[in-house]
């Protein structure tokens, strides 16, 4: 795959496509997480419901500080907290074996 030079701040949620679907990073959640492309090129992990070819939420970007959030779900400040640290965990697994990316950096939610 040709990596080519993406502006990312001109994409938005509905110029992005489905590519490969990732396991369900929250327990109990009925919406699909998917790797995300725009033309040919994987830019970033969304969030689907299901049987829907339109993105809800995503993450995009090259590295996590210049991570981009485009688009907005669910019902409560908790429930958007779940949601968005699956896809969040989800864009780390994008970085790592999409961009090769070996460390991480930002915050990290680990309960105890």
């Amino acid at each position: 795959m040709i990596m080519t030079n993406i502006n990312f701040d001109s994409l938005q949620l509905e110029y992005l496509e489905k590519d490969s679907n990732i396991p369900k990073t929250v327990e109990d959640q009925v919406e699909e997480t998917w790797f995300v492309k725009y033309r040919d090129e994987i830019v970033g992990v969304g969030l689907f419901l299901p049987d829907s070819d339109k993105c809800v939420l995503a993450i995009i970007g090259d590295s996590y500080d210049d991570r981009i959030v485009l688009g907005s779900y669910g019902t409560s400040d908790e429930q958007y907290q779940l949601i968005y640290q699956g896809l969040d965990i989800a864009f780390q697994a994008y970085l790592r074996s999409i961009k090769g990316d070996s460390v991480i950096e930002g915050d990290t939610f680990i309960e105890e």
